[in-house]
C-alpha cells in the first residue's frame, strides 16, 4: 500500500467512549509515536470510532486514519472491531487502551494490560466488568504474544497471575502531558481556572475518577475529622469526572465539612496545571494503581504529595512523596498535618525532589522504547 517495510495499526476506538488515564495513555503514546517518528520504515494506521479524534485531525505523512461506525460498546468491541481488523493488513496490531478483541487472533497483536485490579481488588469493580476483564486479560496473555504494561509492579503481577514470561512483558511508563512538560505561567489562565472551577483561596486537592478504587471516602473522612478536631482550616477540592458508587461519598458528614468540599467535574487540560498549582497539598488515597498519573502531575507543578503506599505508587513516586499505609485513616491524617506544618525551606526541598521525579516520565522516551523494543 505504501511501499514501506512495516505497518503498525493502533486501535484508538476507545477514545470515543471515555477519557480516563487509560485513554490518555493511548492518545499520548500514539501522538508521540507518529509526530516524532525516528523510524522512517514505519507507517501507522490509526483506527477510530465514529470520527477521527480532534488530536489527530492534522494528518501526518506517515499516518492513515480509518473510521469505524458503531453504537453499542460491547457489540462494537467484540464484533465490529475484530471484523474490521481481519481485513486490514499490518505487521503489528497495537491496543494501547484495552486488550485486543476476544475473537481477533493474530500473534502480532500487542495488548496493553494497565493493571490486574480485576484480581487484586475485584470488589472495587462492577462484578460483570471483573469477569469480562479476567477473560480478556487471559486471552491477551495466552501464547507467545507480547504485552505492554505501565509499571514494574504490574509486570510482576502479570507474571504471577497470568503466568506470562517476563521477556514477553514490556514496561512502557506513562508520561506527563504537554501542558505540564512545557508549562508557562499565564495569569489570565490562572484567573480563568479559579473562576471556572470555583476554587477556594486555600485547598487540599485530589484529582481522579470519582470511584471506589480511588478511596475518596477515606480522604473525606480524614478531612472531616481534622476539621472537627480543629487541626486544619482549609477547603478540600475533588477534581475529576464521576465514576460509579459515588452517591454516598458525602454521607454522614457534618454540614460544615460538606460545605467546604468542592467538586470541579472534568478539568480541561489547558487549565489543569493551575488547578494543581493553586493547591497547598495534593492527596492521593488510591487503593490500587497500575501507574498513577495525577501525583506525578502535581509534583511537576511543585506541589507536595501525600499518597497511599499501594501497588505501583512507591515505584512511581520514589522518595519525593509522603506515604501513608494503604487504607489507614490515622496515617493519612498524620501525613496531611506533617506536610501542612513544613517550613518554607523544607517545602522548597520537597518541590525540587518532586519536579526531578516527574521529569523521569516522558512520552517521548517511552515512545522510543516502544518503537525500538517491540516494533522490530
Amino acid at each position: 500500500m505504501w511501499g514501506v517495510d512495516m505497518r503498525v495499526l493502533i486501535d484508538l476506538t476507545s477514545l470515543a467512549d471515555n477519557f480516563s488515564g487509560i485513554e490518555r495513555f493511548a492518545l499520548s503514546i500514539t501522538k508521540e509515536l507518529i509526530v516524532d517518528n525516528k523510524r522512517k520504515d514505519i507507517k501507522y494506521i490509526l483506527l477510530f470510532k465514529n470520527s477521527i479524534h480532534e488530536e489527530f485531525k492534522s494528518i501526518e505523512p506517515n499516518v492513515k486514519s480509518i473510521v469505524l461506525k458503531g453504537k453499542n460498546k460491547l457489540i462494537f468491541n467484540q464484533v465490529i472491531l475484530p471484523s474490521a481488523l481481519m481485513k486490514i493488513k499490518a505487521d503489528y496490531y497495537f491496543f494501547p487502551a484495552f486488550p485486543a478483541p476476544f475473537f481477533f487472533f493474530n500473534k502480532k497483536a500487542i495488548s496493553t494490560i494497565h493493571d490486574v485490579g480485576c484480581w487484586d481488588c475485584p470488589s472495587k469493580n462492577k462484578k460483570y466488568m471483573t469477569v469480562y476483564f479476567k477473560i480478556m486479560y487471559w486471552k491477551a496473555a495466552y501464547g507467545n504474544k507480547q504485552v505492554v504494561t505501565v509499571s514494574e509492579f504490574s509486570k510482576e503481577r502479570i507474571q504471577i497471575i497470568l503466568k506470562k514470561s517476563p521477556s514477553q512483558i514490556n514496561v512502557i511508563y506513562d508520561g506527563i502531558a504537554d501542558c505540564f512538560e512545557n508549562f508557562t505561567y499565564d495569569i489570565e489562565k490562572n484567573k480563568k481556572a479559579i473562576t471556572e472551577y470555583k476554587l477556594p483561596d486555600e485547598y487540599l486537592l485530589c484529582l481522579s475518577t470519582l470511584e471506589p478504587r480511588k478511596n475518596l471516602r477515606l480522604l473525606v473522612e480524614a478531612y472531616d475529622q481534622l476539621l472537627t478536631e480543629g487541626k486544619v482550616n482549609i477547603d478540600l477540592v475533588l477534581a475529576g469526572r464521576k465514576g460509579w458508587l459515588v452517591d454516598d461519598l458525602l454521607a454522614n458528614l457534618k454540614k460544615n465539612t460538606v460545605d467546604r468540599i468542592h467538586f470541579t467535574g472534568f478539568v480541561d487540560d489547558n487549565l489543569l496545571p493551575y488547578v494543581y498549582r493553586n493547591a497547598r497539598l495534593f492527596v492521593f488515597p488510591s487503593i490500587y494503581e497500575g501507574f498513577g498519573v495525577p501525583p506525578i502531575e502535581a509534583m511537576s507543578m511543585g506541589i507536595p504529595v501525600v499518597s497511599s503506599d499501594a501497588a505501583s505508587l512507591p515505584e512511581v513516586l520514589g522518595n519525593a512523596a509522603f506515604f501513608f499505609p494503604n487504607r489507614d485513616c490515622e496515617g493519612l491524617k498524620k501525613e496531611i498535618l506533617n506536610v501542612l506544618s513544613l517550613t518554607e525551606n523544607e517545602l522548597s526541598l520537597i518541590k525540587k525532589k518532586g519536579i526531578k521525579q516527574a521529569q523521569k516520565f516522558s512520552w517521548k522516551k517511552e515512545a522510543e522504547k516502544l518503537r525500538n523494543n517491540i516494533f522490530i
